[in-house]
């Protein structure tokens, strides 16, 4: 089975093209017509296609009217040479112009159009969107997409009021505007930031949200503009980018507004106030349709499309993730009050032996990717009816991961602090290409979990973070491995590095003088490496750098951290406790365990 990602969209936006790729489907459509007639000849004219059969293979399936296999309108990818420069490999692709303009020769003569076609990467996108909408209906079994009659009526609309009136339908169906509608018509204007920290299933990396305070605070204390332009552009996480796209789109069809908002950030002893340009509010139009969804007016409630993709993203075990959540949301089907324990066993008649704990989290989940799931202190009903949602044919076995292991460890440990931090687990056992989620993401732990004050740093010759309490502060340096992490000579010359500079405080050493960050009256430090595990002589190496700058620290796992964060939050242990434990030369732990 090919493994598709239907569910999120973060690029597509222009329904325009969006109709240009369904009118593939529709024989005697006009963009049908231009296909055949023009932009194929074009292409083959050119020599823009990857292969010069292409050109009549596209035809004779243009002609056909059948379903058309997944792979040949998505086409295929760069294969190691830049998107810009790869040749046009699928339908879809050869359906969405460019933006930019090029120089082509064709028939002899040398034009100057825009790129006729795109890559499969964006063709992609739009295939997606096309089905987690409902206009293309896509098979599992043989990995083919074919035309719905909405989308059909999309292609044949005629009028922007009609084309409005279909795509507002539609969206109804797809649950994350359903999640968008109700956020801003129950909460008022909001920011993607704000938006985007309810939406998906938050205790996974696949569903990121930038912490707005620690954004805003970045972007107050931005050196120059081209660090603010950065943030503005792109500084966000996944889930802020879902918000931001399904605000656009309603947006176009009148039931959102987007109006910057004026938002005001206190961390520590510190206020910031900067005018945040991706915010939204719902429009009357946009409360009326909303209702639609609700089933509270007079035309029946619309069906969700659920695809089991959208029930997990970027999880390392995604597809037991994907299982396990269809497998509750079709038991819940027949709109009946159940329990967590009846959910549970429904799931172990299933093999699938999961705590209540796991499960409740699950139920969290559903709700913020749309599902109108009501939940009454005892019982959850699922009002949605659902469609698209395919059984699975065969058992998936539960992923064996340590980031797997370490995460669900550490869910029944966590009775305190919000879930969504389960993700510093992702992001510790990821590599190198998350390490910046896990430096924002701690700081986000301690400072609006656990009030302490603190600052994401990062960057050219400064530490991941800072931390402080009372008259003590903590140099973090964050340490994402999949493996575990040794503290190797050069990391712990680094770290040596930092500590002499908040020792000297000497701007001739440094200029960007990151140590004031700490509060005037923290007058004693420490430092700290977080990470996944760790391996090799830590000791020695926490030494060697105490050695170096008469400064201890101490070595730090994520799990342990989210442990002690747990015991803070409920009240069993003091920060002034936790933050004393920095200067044990050693790894530590938080032997604190509250059932």
């Amino acid at each position: 089975m090919a493994n598709r990602t239907f569910g999120w969209i973060q690029n597509p936006s222009s329904t325009d093209t969006l109709r240009n790729i369904l009118g593939i489907f529709v024989p005697g459509s006009d963009f049908h017509t231009f296909m055949v007639s023009e932009r194929l000849p074009l292409l083959a004219s050119a020599g823009l296609f990857k292969t010069p059969g292409l050109y009549m293979d596209f035809q004779k399936i243009l002609r056909r009217n059948k379903s058309i296999a997944y792979d040949i309108l998505k086409g295929q990818g760069a294969g190691g040479e830049s998107r810009s420069k790869a040749k046009c490999s699928g339908l879809a692709q050869a359906a969405v112009t460019g933006q930019q303009f090029k120089d082509y020769v064709v028939d002899g003569k040398n034009i100057r159009i825009k790129k006729p076609y795109t890559d499969d990467w964006t063709a992609d996108g739009f295939l997606r969107w096309a089905v987690s909408l409902g206009f293309l209906d896509y098979n599992y079994a043989d990995d083919t997409c074919c035309i719905t009659e909405s989308g059909v009526s999309l292609v044949m609309a005629k009028t922007p009021k009609e084309k409005n009136t279909i795509l507002g339908r539609a969206y109804l169906s797809y649950p994350p505007v359903c999640r968008v509608l109700g956020l801003l018509a129950s909460k008022g204007h909001l920011t993607k930031f704000e938006i985007g920290s309810q939406l998906g299933f938050t205790d996974e990396a696949g569903f990121t949200s930038f912490p707005q305070n620690i954004w805003v605070q970045a972007y107050e204390e931005a050196s120059d503009d081209k660090e603010k332009k950065t943030l503005r552009s792109d500084t966000e996480g996944s889930s802020d980018k879902y918000a931001r796209m399904i605000c656009g789109w309603l947006e176009a069809i009148g039931w959102v507004n987007k109006k910057p908002k004026t938002v005001k950030e206190n961390i520590g002893a510190k206020s910031y106030t900067c005018i945040i340009t991706s915010a939204f509010e719902i429009t009357d139009l946009g409360i009326a349709n909303y209702s639609k969804a609700l089933g509270k007016s007079k035309d029946p409630r619309i069906s969700k499309f659920v695809y089991r993709e959208m029930l997990a993203s970027k999880a390392s075990d995604a597809n037991y993730l994907r299982m396990r959540r269809s497998i509750i949301l079709m038991y819940l089907e027949n709109h009946t009050p159940r329990t967590l324990d009846e959910i549970k066993t429904y799931l172990a008649s299933k093999n699938i032996k999961e705590d209540l704990t796991t499960i409740k989290d699950d139920m969290t989940g559903l709700i913020n990717i749309g599902m109108d799931i009501e939940y009454d202190g005892s019982c959850y009903i699922l009002n949605d009816n659902i469609e698209k949602l395919a059984p699975y044919q065969e058992q998936i076995a539960k992923d064996t991961t340590d980031t797997v292991a370490v995460k669900n460890r550490a869910r029944l440990r966590l009775h305190n602090i919000d879930h969504k931090y389960l993700t510093l687990i992702d992001y510790a056992f990821s590599g190198k290409d998350k390490c910046i989620d896990f430096e924002v993401y701690t700081i986000d732990l301690l400072v609006n979990e656990l009030a302490f004050n603190g600052v994401h740093l990062g960057g050219t010759r400064k530490p991941d973070g800072i931390f402080y309490h009372n008259n003590n502060g903590v140099i973090i340096d964050n340490k994402a491995y999949s493996k575990g992490f040794t503290i190797s000579r050069g990391m712990a010359d680094e770290m040596t590095r930092y500590v002499q500079e908040n020792n000297d405080r000497n701007p001739e050493r440094n200029p960007n003088q990151w140590w004031l960050n700490f509060s005037d009256n923290v007058n004693h430090f420490n430092f700290v490496f977080i990470s996944s595990l760790f391996k090799g002589n830590i000791e020695l190496m926490l030494n060697n750098i105490k050695q170096s700058t008469g400064v201890e620290g101490c070595a730090l796992t994520v799990e342990n951290l989210l442990y002690f964060a747990d015991a803070i939050k409920g009240g069993d242990m003091h920060k002034d406790a936790f933050i004393n434990q920095f200067g044990a030369g050693k790894e530590i732990v938080c032997t604190i365990h509250r059932t």
